[in-house]
């Protein structure tokens, strides 16, 4: 009797894991989709954002491996063009569609300014972080204050004797 109590609890239990792993591929078959269209989304935006944000001067890459500076911008029918000038001596030009650009190159202003940026915030958040003790003094205290360091550091200041060996 024992020995069909210890099988029908087994049962029970086998029985109780695979519908626990039938509901955990469930979940996997819906949660999939739902993240890849998440994923898709930004990505999509992503490449709308830089599409929009192309300018003539810009100097690109395109998904091809071209290298180029973009001369100008049109549109043709519904879609966005660009013409791009490539080559170092000989200049050749191409017309590429808008989104065949893989990567917009930042030029050296638009570093600098980025990083300016990030050191004004660094330099906020350090501020807010230790807020140092502001004392005001007037021009003319620190005009005096000047002037007596300069005197005690003349009154402070030894006196260097030059002693000839030859004598």
């Amino acid at each position: 009797m024992f020995e069909m109590l210890g099988e029908a609890s087994a049962n029970n239990a086998n029985a109780i894991w695979s519908y626990v792993l039938i509901g955990v591929v469930v979940l996997l078959l819906i949660a999939m989709p739902i993240m890849m269209n998440r994923r898709n989304k930004r990505e999509t935006t992503k490449i709308q954002e830089q599409t929009n944000s192309l300018k003539v001067g810009d100097k690109i890459l395109t998904t091809s491996g071209v290298y180029g500076k973009i001369t100008e911008i049109k549109f043709d029918d519904s879609k966005k063009c660009v013409v791009i000038e490539t080559g170092g001596k000989t200049k050749s030009y191409m017309t590429i569609d808008a989104y065949a650009i893989y990567t917009v190159f930042k030029s050296d202003a638009e570093i600098a300014r980025e990083n300016a940026e990030r050191l004004e915030k660094e330099q906020k958040t350090k501020a807010e972080e230790k807020p140092e003790e502001i004392t005001e003094t007037k021009p003319e205290e620190k005009k005096e204050d000047k002037t007596e360091a300069k005197k005690s550091r003349k009154k402070n200041t030894p006196k260097v004797e030059v002693v000839d060996e030859n004598k």
